[in-house]
């Protein structure tokens, strides 16, 4: 999910749609509790996400953990477009890139249990040119096919009154851990 975008051509903008994003990503993922519904108001508070989950697994002795929700806080959003060689050997060839990065707070909330974590998402996405965009005789481009990198930096949380906590203050707020994920995405 990224904010409003720059114009791809008169037809199509870069929108963020981050329900729908956010119930594709954890079917993508095949969590063992997906996400069955979320709420997000963009014109209230695009800021803020919540998210529903089912009733999950069966705790150690076999009683069922029950539903659980999860808050999201975003912020820190910085969005940009550049561009880079479209890779068919001429240097006039070339292709935009959008760069995203936002952070997060999570707040998961399940019965008899409370979950913070921190997250920096930074995302960097280019269009996959056909043949006839390469060539440079396509001038309207209409981008269906997009691939990239999604890194994931987790931080620790600052609560003073716990074991992470106190790690956090070690650590001077540093990530601990970084993922990266390949993206390819295709409009059906």
């Amino acid at each position: 999910a990224f904010p409003l975008g720059e114009p791809l051509s008169s037809s199509s903008k870069i929108i963020a749609d981050r329900s729908y994003n956010a119930k594709t990503m954890s079917r993508a993922y095949k969590q063992l509790t997906p996400v069955q519904d979320v709420q997000w108001n963009p014109n209230k508070d695009p800021t803020r996400l919540t998210f529903s989950y089912g009733a999950g697994p069966l705790t150690e002795d076999l009683r069922p953990i029950g539903e659980r929700r999860t808050e999201v806080y975003l912020s820190s959003p910085k969005f940009e477009v550049g561009s880079k060689g479209g890779g068919n050997g001429s240097s006039s060839s070339t292709v935009p890139v959008f760069s995203f990065a936002e952070r997060s707070r999570s707040v998961t909330l399940a019965p008899g249990d409370v979950i913070v974590s921190d997250m920096e998402t930074i995302t960097e996405l280019s269009p996959v040119m056909d043949e006839q965009q390469q060539d440079g005789t396509e001038q309207v481009r209409e981008y269906n096919h997009f691939t990239g990198v999604s890194r994931l930096a987790i931080y620790l949380t600052p609560n003073p009154n716990s074991r992470e906590g106190v790690l956090w203050q070690q650590i001077g707020g540093k990530a601990v851990a970084f993922f990266d994920y390949e993206i390819d995405m295709e409009r059906k």
